[in-house]
């Protein structure tokens, strides 16, 4: 059995071929037409490649529209409050880093600690990892010591014999602003206020094209049946070619166009400039496509699912950012994925003895019905929804393996579909009234021009043609990108094969 056979019922592999269409391809893929049962033809594995499903998945995106192709940016608030990292303590203002017999603060004692920044100011209260049990008071105003700052504390406590423990010390220990406390009588100060700026994104459009060429000789009435029937994108049944040629450069660009947003790689480099050039020897910029920048976001990578690393997991993304009413998450997976978490779903529903064992059966008990499992709540609000993404099941983009089926059918994406600062967090991105261009240059014969040959009149006057060339040639253009308001609301588990 060859590459391409689907069933011993097949007697003809497909054919493939890229570039210019001539009569001997259409002789070698179709030859002569016999008898069909079945005239119409149907996209064999259109299931598998799940092409019109990504586009159906892309084109959910809100548009935004753009005035130019240069890069384009959108900003993010970041939280004002922050904890610092500890650069050294010491029990003089030129020591050395305390050691574990060294005892800081014993009978609220003076000591120094160092930060790599201006943050905390006199009067502050900061904690380090046990706030509940250690608190330091700042005593003076913090002094530039090289490139840090020196701050000169006081341990915070009514017991004498209490001190800073050597760990509570340690380097990169992050600390924290309670609350500036001041004297009763005639105070003269509190601690300062914060401020933060916002983060700034840059992405930027990418421009894709795909072009055909048609022999004079293959136009109008010599335009050959194929053979076969298809179904056009307007619903009607067609026989020939150049009908299906427009076809599935129509269908095809449509499916380069969600491709780039979805798989994209950035070529910017380091220093602001892209690392490729096109065949005129001008840049080509690219843009981050969705997985790219999701990169940047929640992240895990396993070897064995289950709904307990599922849970915990969502609980990170959770817990600080979401409000509990709105953790609902849809798990987007391939048909491996989603007989996994029915399998982690049946496995934990075993677990609990007050389940019944007998609702699946019927037929007094004859028959299994193996209902799939494909929603389950966890506590604190949090609930996941899974839906089937034929994208991931696609064998000709994806070929590494992972237990019984491909890797990427394993993949659990969750998308947010919220909003972000009142905008949809996931957006398109295109020109200004120019989303994409469709032209052809008409040579000695078009099928666009009265007669459908390109043909003079009967006055035989002349029709002005772009091209000497006997055919003519299309043409499609797009700019077009993707940004992620906010990576961190997104998320996403994969096998480990797939690091």
């Amino acid at each position: 059995m060859s590459n391409n056979q689907i069933t011993p019922l097949q007697i003809i592999d497909p054919k493939y071929w890229s570039g210019l269409t001539r009569d001997q391809h259409l002789a070698w893929a179709y030859g002569k037409s016999p008898q069909y049962i079945d005239k119409t033809l149907e996209t064999v594995y259109e299931v598998n490649y799940g092409d019109d499903n990504l586009v159906s998945f892309v084109n959910k995106f809100p548009v935004m529209e753009i005035e130019t192709d240069d890069p384009y940016r959108w900003r993010l608030m970041g939280a004002e409050e922050r904890n610092i990292p500890l650069v050294k303590a010491s029990l003089t203002s030129s020591g050395s880093q305390v050691a574990s017999t060294d005892q800081a603060g014993i009978a609220r004692g003076f000591f120094y600690m160092w930060f790599p920044e201006r943050y905390f100011e006199v009067t502050t209260h900061i904690v380090g990892e046990n706030p509940e049990t250690y608190q330091v008071r700042i005593v003076e105003d913090p002094v530039q010591d090289g490139a840090y700052w020196r701050y000169k504390v006081q341990n915070f406590t009514s017991d004498d014999s209490a001190f800073l423990p050597y760990d509570e010390l340690a380097v990169d220990t992050r600390w924290k602003e309670l609350y500036g406390q001041t004297e009763q009588e005639l105070s003269e100060r509190g601690n300062g206020v914060h401020h933060a700026s916002h983060f700034e994104m840059e992405n930027t459009l990418s421009m894709i094209r795909k072009n055909y060429d048609v022999p004079g000789n293959m136009i109008g009435a010599k335009n050959p049946a194929m053979g076969m029937q298809f179904v056009g994108a307007d619903g009607k049944v067609h026989t020939k070619w150049i009908d299906k040629l427009g076809w599935d450069f129509y269908k095809q660009f449509r499916r380069d166009k969600a491709r780039l947003l979805m798989y994209g790689k950035s070529n910017k480099m380091a220093d602001g400039s892209f690392g490729h050039k096109g065949e005129s020897g001008n840049t080509i910029r690219s843009g981050f496509g969705l997985y790219e920048q999701m990169e940047s976001g929640n992240l895990m990578y396993f070897n064995t699912f289950s709904l307990d690393m599922l849970s915990s997991f969502a609980m990170q993304l959770s817990v600080g950012k979401i409000k509990e009413d709105k953790r609902e998450f849809v798990l987007s997976t391939g048909e491996w994925g989603a007989l996994e978490f029915h399998k982690a779903a049946k496995g934990t529903a075993s677990n609990i003895s007050w389940l019944r064992s007998d609702h699946n059966f019927k037929q007094g008990g004859k028959e299994l019905d193996e209902t799939q499992i494909g929603t389950y709540t966890f506590v604190n609000g949090i609930k996941f929804h899974v839906i089937i993404d034929p994208m991931k099941d696609n064998p000709v983009l994806h070929t590494k393996r992972f237990k019984e089926g491909l890797a990427e059918s394993y993949t659990y994406d969750i998308w947010d579909f919220g909003t972000t600062n009142g905008n949809s967090n996931i957006q398109r991105v295109s020109l200004k009234g120019n989303h994409e261009v469709h032209r052809y240059i008409p040579g000695l014969r078009d099928p666009f021009t009265p007669g459908g040959e390109g043909y003079t009149g009967d006055n035989g006057a002349a029709i002005m043609t772009a091209s000497s060339k006997d055919g003519y040639s299309v043409y499609k253009a797009a700019w077009l990108g993707i940004l992620i308001r906010n990576v961190k609301r997104t998320g996403r588990l994969r096998p480990n094969v797939l690091r």
